[in-house]
């Protein structure tokens, strides 16, 4: 996950009528999100839903609230739903740099550490948590969950390559490759931005980790 930016221009259709899902909703919300997932950032094809931050169930009134409504892919709607209500507000905060991103090899898991030690940070960790290791640390992912965890793990070995390339032999064109994996409308950038700063190359690619601020 990383901050998030919306247009102030909201879409006719949340102002005329009483849907939230309106087509010119679905195409601002691709746009402003480079159609992306907000949650976990995998590319969206055909696979999208409207999102609310805040849950349909348990905040009504929000429904057609322009900065409620968020695009996820169904898997990460439904398995955040109505549970994760009070995650951190991805318009306002710098996620990539308040949750640590990581996949741990050795434990085959994704690794996830806030360093903001309240309750939405701890919650959209949680979430974070479910979406790609399951309910348990003790029980195996289910199929959905474990192929979702795998795609992630191989865009991120992918990088890494591509890091440790540029870091072998520092050319132009070695660093052009990264910097075009770090462009705002590539996947898993949350992921990314902790590669970078574990190899120590925050500096040499400080102007291409800085997404929607």
């Amino acid at each position: 996950m990383i901050r998030e930016k919306k247009s102030s221009n909201v879409p006719a259709s949340l102002l005329k009528t009483k849907q939230y899902n309106g087509v010119d909703v679905y195409a601002q919300l691709l746009a402003d999100q480079h159609e992306k997932c907000y949650i976990c950032e995998r590319k969206l094809v055909t696979d999208y839903e409207i999102e609310h931050f805040k849950s349909e169930n348990n905040f009504p009134e929000l429904v057609q609230e322009w900065t409620n409504l968020f695009l996820s892919c169904r898997y990460c709607n439904q398995k955040k739903l109505n549970s994760f209500d009070n995650n951190v507000y991805p318009l306002t905060a710098n996620i990539e740099c308040e949750i640590s991103q990581r996949i741990d090899f050795e434990q085959n898991k994704a690794a996830f550490v806030t360093f903001v030690d309240d309750e939405q940070h701890n919650n959209t960790v949680r979430m974070l948590n479910l979406l790609y290791n399951g309910k348990s640390d003790t029980k195996p992912r289910k199929l959905k969950e474990e192929r979702f965890f795998n795609e992630a793990k191989q865009k991120v070995i992918s990088f890494m390559r591509k890091v440790n390339a540029y870091l072998i032999e520092p050319t132009e064109r070695n660093r052009n490759i990264v910097v075009d994996d770090l462009s705002i409308d590539k996947e898993l950038l949350g992921f990314k931005y902790w590669i970078v700063c574990d190899y120590n190359l925050s500096e040499d690619f400080k102007n291409n980790i800085i997404w929607n601020k």
